[in-house]
């Protein structure tokens, strides 16, 4: 935060000024602190926003962080009811920092992303203007995903102004502290218990760990690759050993196929692959020690043994997790034909806010109405070309991902972030929630942005600091040819 700016004379004249007419405007009202504080709070507050240089850069962090850390719950935080706080922050971000990736439209990564944004946005508002009217907030839910997309744009903008060193410094942050923060997996039962509750439609704790399975996988690609000596191997260890508390079988194929494809796009850096072994022998180590005493999100033992019973149950046998994939494979083809029993279902979809899980329930009021797969679900709720506009963002950073990976294995947790949202969506309704689209979306348009800057193809300083100078070479050429007699 710019302390300076904050703290300017200038300033401090207004707020004392501000300070004085609350005091003065409290005491002729009633002799009462509400009044006196909300006037303080109506205009000392803006005051301070306006002060901050590129706030909007700070609320992506915010919303990266929050939602990061505590999931579901830092979602559910309300700032302006039925608003969301991570969503507000988005907005905010996407709006106010509009002056700074605007001007990066001219690099074909991010033309093609606005154009793929853009598409998906104008499918989107058209259904709503169709479906609020029957399914009110319901809509607005099923929506939400296709606006915050669009936090890619502003996080590539600060990935520019950041570069990539100065982003691996936040980046360690980020990664330290949701490391830190799994590690206590084993006691989710008190820290939930005493956790705060909030909630946007229902009442949820605010300390979750949803996100841990997700941000383990590139957690631990960027330890090993983006870090050296002892912290590496400590937090590879630690991200991997993470990875078998969340006892998801997603994010097992997306680690297994992020290894594989890695080495594959980076046979000739097999001496640092070393570190692999290194790393899963400690983690051996540990199981032995410790495994059998410890319970992951399936409430089965840690360890291998409970890996391979899992990974099992895809193939139809029995074992952790066997019955929300057989609900699945009930579930889906139902959804296939709801959408085929509609003439232009296929086209143009059954609509945001209906019922896509065959009231499938949580509970006496929690509906969940996601048929628990994106790449399903976009395309049987906004049809064929809503579902390819979503593929088209998936694909452009897909690609730039591999690009990278394939220059250098630094790059090579992206490429598994985008292989983790790959293989969560099929299975998963990542789209649906904030915390896998935000974090998703953010951290890799950040690490296109910082790319961009070490590639020198975009400015680093504002465009408009640019514009004279073009203005300036535009006269003199037009001199330069009057004179010349053209």
């Amino acid at each position: 935060m710019q302390i300076e700016a904050i703290l300017s004379r200038r300033n401090l004249i207004v707020m004392a000024v501000v300070f004085v007419l609350a005091i003065v405007v409290g005491v002729v009202i009633a002799v009462e602190a509400t009044p006196a504080i909300v006037i303080v709070l109506a205009f000392f507050v803006p005051l301070v926003l306006i002060s901050v240089r590129n706030l909007w850069a700070y609320a992506i962090w915010v919303a990266i962080f929050g939602l990061a850390v505590w999931s579901y719950g830092f979602n559910n935080v309300p700032l302006i009811r039925p608003l969301p706080l991570a969503d507000a922050l988005i907005i905010f971000s996407v709006i106010f920092g509009f002056t700074r990736w605007w001007p990066l439209h001219r690099v074909m990564v991010v033309r093609r992303l606005l154009f793929f944004l853009s598409a998906l946005m104008f499918i989107v508002l058209l259904r709503l203007i169709v479906d609020i009217p029957s399914f009110g907030l319901l809509a607005v839910r099923d929506a939400l995903f296709a606006f915050e997309l669009w936090v890619l744009l502003p996080a590539i903008a600060m990935g520019v102004m950041l570069g990539e060193r100065r982003l691996n410094r936040y980046l360690f942050w980020l990664f330290s502290i949701t490391t830190a923060w799994f590690l206590l997996y084993p006691w989710r039962d008190v820290i939930v218990s005493i956790s705060p509750v909030v909630g946007i439609q229902r009442p949820v704790p605010l300390f979750a760990f949803t996100t841990a399975g997700f941000l383990s996988v590139p957690a631990f690609f960027w330890f090993l690759w983006n870090r050296r000596g002892m912290i590496s191997v400590i937090g590879a260890v630690a991200a991997l050993f993470i990875l078998l508390l969340a006892q998801s079988r997603g994010a097992y194929l997306a680690f297994l196929g992020s290894l594989i494809v890695l080495y594959l796009l980076q046979p000739g850096g097999v001496k640092r692959w070393g570190r692999v072994m290194l790393v899963g022998a400690v983690v051996g180590v540990v199981l032995l020690l410790f495994g059998s005493s410890l319970t992951g999100r399936l409430g089965e033992p840690v360890g291998i043994d409970t890996v391979v019973e899992q990974m099992q149950t895809l193939a139809g046998e029995e074992g952790p997790g066997a019955g929300s994939f057989q609900h699945r494979l009930m579930a889906w083809p139902m959804v296939i034909r709801q959408v085929l029993s509609e003439p232009l279902g296929p086209v143009v979809g059954l609509g945001l806010g209906p019922d896509l899980f065959q009231e499938f329930a949580l509970g006496p009021d929690v509906l969940v109405r996601k048929p628990h797969s994106d790449y399903l679900e976009i395309w049987a709720r906004i049809g064929v070309f809503g579902l390819l506009a979503w593929l088209g963002i998936l694909i452009v950073l897909g690609l730039e991902a591999a690009k990278g990976a394939r220059q250098s294995p630094r790059h090579g947790w992206i490429l598994s972030l985008q292989i983790m949202l790959w293989i969560t969506s099929v299975g998963q309704p990542a789209m649906g929630f904030a915390y896998v689209v935000v974090v998703w979306a953010g951290l890799t348009g950040l690490w296109i942005g910082a790319r961009l800057h070490e590639q020198g193809l975009v400015p680093v300083k504002p465009p408009r600091l640019t514009q004279p100078a073009a203005r300036k070479s535009s006269s003199d050429l037009r001199s330069r040819r009057k004179l010349a007699g053209e």
